[in-house]
Parts: structure tokens; sequence; C-alpha cells
């Protein structure tokens, strides 16, 4: 039997499920993490390409202040 409750944070105020420790099956850090590392950001040797992502983490910079730039326009022109 699952028992799940739901616990309202008071700085996040949104509800987050808390489960019996029993109900989790143990995994280790390494297991965890394996999947988590997209293959774009994985070096040949196991480890991240940093490079690559500051690359990207720029790239998405620009998107959004483009985006911020486009619809201060759009609200200016409104006007």
């Amino acid at each position: 039997m699952m028992i799940l409750e739901q616990v309202l944070y008071f700085q996040s105020c949104g509800p987050v499920t808390h489960r019996e420790d029993g109900e989790v099956a143990d995994r280790s850090v390494d297991d965890s993490l394996e999947g988590t590392i997209p293959l774009r950001y994985r070096d040949g040797v196991g480890g991240i390409d940093l490079e690559q992502v500051r690359r990207d983490q720029r790239q998405a910079r620009r998107q959004v202040v483009r985006a911020m730039i486009r619809r201060l326009g759009k609200l200016l022109r409104r006007r």
C-alpha cells in the first residue's frame, strides 16, 4: 500500500508529495545521475563538455533577451 501526503511548504506555496521511506528503491548516486546528462553534453571520456554547456547557456540568454525586446516592441506599438 502506498501512503502519499501532500505538504504545502511556506516558501514554495506548492504541494509536495511525500512517500514513506520503504517505498523508494535503494539507488546509488551514480545510478541516479547516469541518465540525467543529455548526450549532447557528454564528452568522450565520461565527463561533461562544459564548453558546450556554456555555448548553449549563452544562446538561451540571447533568445530570452530577443524575445523580451520583441515583446516590448509589440507593447509599445499598441500605444
